[in-house]
Parts: C-alpha cells; structure tokens; sequence
C-alpha cells in the first residue's frame, strides 16, 4: 500500500525485497494479534508486498493487499510453489491488488488487519485507518509495526527515505496511538525503539 512515487521504487525491487529485508517478527505479530477477543482466522495484510508479513502469522486466511503488481506476484508465487526463502512456512497466502483507503471488502469482514514496516508509505493514511476500522470485527485489531523518527535510528531512516525521492510519513507511537484511539480503536502500544507495535481493537 506504498504511495505512487513509493510504489514504482516497490515495482522494482520486487524481485530482491525477500532477500534483503528481514524476516518480520512472529513473536511480535503473535502478541499483538491475542489482544482481540476470540479466534484469528481472517486476516488482511496492508500493505503486504510480498507476503513478508503474512507468512508470520497464524491464520487460516491470510489475504496480501498491496498496489505493486510485482510484489503481489512474488506473494503468489508463494502461494503457488512455497515460500520466498528456505525458512519461510508455506502459504496459503491469497492477494489482492488493491488500496488500503479503499478496501474492496465488505464491513466486519475480517478479524485482524496488519500493516508491518509499510505505513509510512501510505499516502493518505487517516483513511487506511478508518477503512481497517470498517473491515475489522468488533473485538477484531488493526496492528501496526512501524519505525520510530524520534529513534535515532529512526531519525537516519527518514532522512535516507526523503534522500532518494520517497514520499514517507513516520509516526511516533504516541502519534500513531492518537490516530488509531481517533478513529475509534481502543489503543496498546505494546513495545518501543527503533521498531514498534501499536495494537488497536475494534470496540
């Protein structure tokens, strides 16, 4: 779910991002998704590129939305043929191109939504919000794994992204808590540093 400009440089890179990006962090993810109230069976991954997220989660339907055509080919091929990289499970992953302020999905359709290491692509990010907050259950989350500016690390991450022409917007976890409590999740933010996760549950 990467901005225009964003979503070119995403387009492109497609073919390496498994191989130089880390792993996402199940144990993070798992924390997060047991703050909702029942089972995780259906989960959209926003902003999901390749999968990179989706494969860490146990779910039993795990949907990739991202606006890169190339990177939700990779997802698929996943799909297909198993995973990106020897250490990753095999799917099922399903994927969708689409915009995450403007999800083609029905309300209280799913349980859980994740958005890990991507918001700050998204361009018009109040209303991915209030879409994950349409589609999300109530007792369902909406997690978010993000970059923190104020981290020194942070701070050199969004000076490099701005460097090479990327339209990024990062939050701080008390920012991002405020956006997410606004539009009506009641908010945890369950870890800090240079990454972080903030968890919202439908109520």
């Amino acid at each position: 779910m990467h901005g225009v400009g964003d979503g070119r440089f995403f387009d492109r890179f497609a073919r390496l991002y498994d191989w130089v990006m880390p792993a996402a962090d199940r144990q993070s993810l798992a924390a997060a998704l047991a703050r909702a109230d029942g089972d995780i069976d259906r989960v959209l991954d926003l902003g999901g590129g390749t999968g990179r997220a989706s494969i860490a989660v146990d779910a039993g339907e795990r949907t990739v939305v991202d606006v890169s055509r190339p990177m939700l080919t990779r997802a698929r091929t996943r799909t297909a043929s198993g995973p990106g990289r020897p250490t990753d499970p095999p799917g099922p992953l399903g994927a969708v191109q689409g915009d995450a302020g403007r999800l083609p999905i029905g309300d209280d359709a799913v349980d859980a939504a994740i958005i890990v290491d991507a918001f700050h692509h998204m361009p018009q990010q109040a209303a991915v919000v209030a879409e994950a907050n349409r589609v999300i259950r109530p007792g369902g989350v909406l997690v978010v794994r993000e970059f923190n500016p104020s981290h020194p690390l942070g701070w050199l991450l969004v000076r490099a992204e701005h460097a090479i022409g990327m339209k990024s917007t990062f939050y701080t976890p008390a920012d991002l808590a405020d956006l997410l409590t606004d539009t009506g999740f009641s908010v945890d933010v369950l870890d800090a540093g240079f990454e972080y996760t903030v968890v919202g549950t439908n109520r």
